[in-house]
Parts: C-alpha cells; structure tokens; sequence
C-alpha cells in the first residue's frame, strides 16, 4: 500500500469518538508513538504515515477558555467547583469557539500536506474529542470534501474509531482527574444516553462506512494491547480508508436544493411533533402527582401542562424541551416560587410527588438549578 502512494498526495483523518474516560487520548497518543517508531521496529505493521498529528479539541478548548478569563477583568471567581453538573457560559463559548478553531486547525493542515509544505509522504491526522453526535463527524468529512475540491488531485481517507468503554468505567476514570480536566457526572450521562455510534447503513451515515469498535475496559492498555489492536483492527481500518478517499461534494442543482430544504421543514415538524408528545407525556404523569396529593388542584395543572405545550409550539425552543426545564417550569409554577428557585430542596408533599413522577418517566432525578 505504502509504494501505492504518490507522495504528498495522501492523508487519513479518523475521528477517535467515545465518552470523556473512554480511553482516546491514551490511545491516540500511543498510536502515535507506535507509528513513528515503525521505521526502527516493523513489529506490528509495516510504516505507512510519515507524520502523525494529533489535535485536541480538550486542549484547544482550553486554550481558548484562558484567553476568555486572562481579558476579564479580574473580578469574576472563574475556579471550578468539583460538584457541578454543567459547565458554565465561559466554558461553553470556549467549546464552541474550540470546535471552530479545531476545523481550521484541520484544513490548514492538509492544505499545507498536499500543497508541499509538510515532508511526510503520507499524513494521518487523529482527532481527539467525543464526537458523540454523527454530526460532528459529518463536519469532518465535509471540511475533508472542501479539501478535495480545491485540491483535485489530494487522496484523504476517511475512518472512525468508536470506544465502547462501559460508562461506569468512564465516570470512575474521570472521579479521578482534577481541575479542567475533569467533567461534569451529569454531562457524561447525557452524553452516554444521545451518543450515535457509526453505523454506515443508515442514509444519513454512509460517510463512516469505515469504521472500528474499540473496548478500552482495561486499565492495562499499555503500549503492547494498543500494539496488537492497531495491527488487527486500527491499522486496516485506515487503510481500507485510504483506498477509497473521499470524493469532493457534488454541487446541487436549485431543484434538489429547494427539495432538501423541503424535506428538511418535514423532518423538523416530525421531530417537533414526536418532541410534543414526549413533553406531554412527561406533563401528564406531573399532573397527576399534583392530583394525588390535591385533587382541587388538578384541574389548575392540567391547564398549567397545555399553557406550556402551547409555548413550547410557538417557540420551538429545544431548550425549553429538556426534562430539567419542563419539570422546573412546571414545580415552580404550581409552588409558586420564582422559575429559578431550588424547588427540590422544599420538604412538602407536592415536591416529593412532582419528584416522583419525573424519576418515574426519565429514571433520573431532575438537577434543579
């Protein structure tokens, strides 16, 4: 494969995905030091990849987030409280200011790879993050196609590895860490109950048609397990990337546009439809509590739950749909206490009941504020 290759002609990009503990970092540094080594120890492969670059979205977040408190004015505590259960609006920006910045990273990567920059024949480039939706991924790729279309004659293949590590495994490791590095229990479970593993079946999904699952269950996964996992699974999976790269995007005529945009409006109001019955479900089961410990007030519930259906409509705010919101809506209103009081902490029988009923529908209890 590797005589294959015209030089500088060639990259692979592979999304290393999994849950906050899974293992990727770990691992992906270990492949790269596998790889660089090959050259004076041809143990599990023969070399490939030139040049292995790693980027860290945890790292660019970072980085990105010490800009933001190194311009505020001093006054502001921006410490981290080990207990929290989301991140704050600094860190947010800086996530999404970092996913931003990561892309550039990327691009500019791989124009400077194929543009005669680099001096790698081949280049594989590792993307550390979770990755937990397939749209995330899909950016890649797209970013990927974008590559391709102003460098014709540029072969970047296309792969993802997928940690399957178990999710309590994942919230020990990361009891374990400190500081910045340490996520909030309640982000990793939600992003353990919406994560989408790579499933090139679906039509939304043939891009990751080269995929490999990983169970980093092991806290042993020394430089040995990586070994034999990189000649077994990893390593043909780029490969096999690479012998069908990506194709630039075909560019849409105005009538498949305006279809793709009408079936876009059709997938929303069915999402927002299913999203609305869910809501309602979750309404219902309130309302119900509220009637158990005083069936005067079922009737003031009952138009409290389509008061908030209605508003839900109105401003399709998937937001306003989280279970958290929904139910602290609701309490707040029938307590009558201000929306972003801690409801949870009132010793009544309404409180216990409302609880109750939520832990009922979403097996969880709410977070309150």
């Amino acid at each position: 494969m590797a005589n294959q290759l015209t030089p500088k002609t060639a990259a692979s990009v592979c999304c290393m995905v999994g849950l906050p503990g899974c293992g990727k970092s770990t691992v992906a540094r270990t492949l790269r030091g596998l790889l660089k080594n090959h050259n004076n120890n041809n143990e599990y492969v023969e070399p490939l990849f030139g040049e292995i670059v790693i980027i860290d979205y945890d790292a660019i977040a970072q980085q990105e987030l010490g800009e933001q408190n190194s311009n505020n004015d001093g006054d502001e505590d921006t410490s981290l409280d080990p207990d929290r259960t989301s991140f704050d609006s600094n860190e947010l920006a800086a996530w999404r200011k970092g996913r931003v910045t990561a892309i550039e990273i990327l691009k500019d990567t791989l124009v400077t790879h194929f543009t005669g920059g680099g001096n790698a024949s081949t280049l594989l480039i590792l993307l550390d993050d979770n990755f937990h939706l397939r749209s995330m991924r899909r950016d890649i790729y797209r970013s990927c196609q974008d590559i391709v279309k102003i460098i014709p004659q540029a072969k970047i293949g296309f792969s993802v590895v997928y940690f399957t590590t178990p999710l309590e495994l994942c919230l020990q490791r990361n009891n374990m860490r400190s500081g910045n590095d340490r996520v909030p229990q309640d982000v990793i479970n939600r992003m353990a109950s919406i994560i989408e593993p790579p499933e090139e079946t679906k039509p939304a999904a043939s891009f990751e048609h080269f995929h490999v699952s990983i169970e980093n269950a092991d806290d042993t996964f020394d430089m040995n397990m990586t070994g034999h996992k990189l000649s077994n699974e990893i390593y043909p999976c780029l490969l096999s990337s690479l012998e069908s790269p990506i194709l630039p995007k075909n560019e849409l005529s105005e009538d498949q546009i305006a279809q793709l945009q009408h079936q876009r409006i059709l997938q929303r109001e069915e999402t927002l439809k299913c999203e609305i019955q869910r809501i309602d479900q979750l309404l219902r089961k309130l309302v119900g509590a509220v009637g158990r410990v005083d069936k005067k007030r079922s009737r003031e519930a009952n138009v409290l739950r389509r008061s908030i259906l209605e508003m839900i409509r109105q401003d399709n705010d998937v937001v306003k749909m989280e279970h958290d919101c929904i139910v602290q809506h609701f309490a707040c209103s029938m307590l009558g206490t201000e929306f972003n009081s801690d409801w949870l902490y009132l010793d009544n029988a309404l409180v216990l009941s409302i609880k109750e009923a939520y832990q009922e529908v979403t097996h969880s209890i709410p977070t309150g504020t």
